[in-house]
């Protein structure tokens, strides 16, 4: 009877702890299931928002004579860290990238083996949507690059039109990446700067350049664009307008390698020139240097 009643007392204080730890045991799965799939959801968001991973083809130009086809392979950390291959100009791991998916803007520095000693190419410029565009120094020598990842896009070119001459699309990479590299050096805090009353700030004046290249490039993409202040009007804060004006940047350069009639692109290069001149007396007022010195 005694040993009976050790029994008994025994089962009745460990059938407790048994069925809280087969609880606890059920909890663990399922919150380790749930973890599990939260991570490849994540994973598989990464991968499908992944604005910079995979091939991308192009060509830079260092004079206006002639130009070089480009291939890249980059991968992106989903963070700010580029690696990969380029090939082109020679072939080579990247030493040194970096890309901000808040603004678009990257920076790739590869060294090539030249005959007699590696020759460094820097790579600054905006990557949206799949196109890349900006400037590329190399040995003292400045030129612009345009790159577009997987097929390329469909140029808005009208058939059977004159193609574009290479040196229009090369004077609106070069003015357009100054544009871009001045937005991205003057600080946040100096948006609002504004010599006086009876002119833009600094971002409105960035902003403006904007929604002139959705104007501009919606044309000759067989748009009926209107003037519009969208961009101008919205956020003032420099992240924004810097997006903004990477974005409408790389819709335009899209159709600078096309055909067609060039009046409504020429008048893009224009004013974009014409508003560059305004950019660079800003920037020396306020005491910083402009990218085109």
């Amino acid at each position: 009877m005694l040993l009976d009643g050790i029994r008994a007392a025994m089962v009745a204080t460990l059938y407790p702890i048994a069925e809280i730890t087969m609880r606890h045991s059920r909890v663990l799965v399922a919150l380790s299931f749930v973890l599990t799939a939260a991570s490849v959801r994540a994973q598989t968001a990464n991968a499908a928002g992944d604005p910079i991973s995979g091939t991308w083809t192009g060509d830079i130009g260092l004079d206006e004579e002639s130009r070089t086809p480009i291939t890249m392979q980059l991968r992106f950390d989903g963070s700010s860290v580029v690696a990969g291959t380029i090939a082109g100009p020679g072939q080579a791991e990247i030493k040194s990238g970096t890309f901000d998916p808040r603004t678009g803007a990257f920076k790739l520095e590869i060294d090539v083996q030249d005959d007699t000693r590696p020759r460094r190419f820097v790579f600054e410029g905006i990557a949206v949507k799949g196109m890349a565009t900006g400037r590329v120094n190399s040995n003292n020598q400045t030129g612009t690059f345009r790159f577009t990842r997987g097929a390329a896009p469909a140029s808005g070119a009208q058939p059977g039109g004159p193609a574009f001459p290479p040196e229009l699309r090369l004077r609106f990479d070069e003015v357009s990446a100054w544009v871009t590299k001045a937005a991205q050096l003057v600080p946040a805090d100096q948006y609002s700067y504004q010599p006086n009353q009876n002119v833009r700030s600094f971002g409105q004046l960035v902003a403006h350049i904007a929604d002139s290249y959705n104007y501009y490039c919606g044309r000759p993409a067989g748009g009926q664009a209107q003037w519009t202040d969208a961009i101008e009007k919205g956020s003032p804060d420099k992240a924004a307008i810097v997006q903004k004006l990477a974005q409408s940047g790389a819709a335009c350069a899209t159709l600078y390698g096309g055909a067609g009639q060039a009046g409504s692109l020429i008048d893009n290069v224009a004013h974009t020139s014409l508003h560059y001149g305004n950019i660079v007396t800003y920037m020396r007022l306020l005491g910083l240097v402009p990218p085109s010195s």
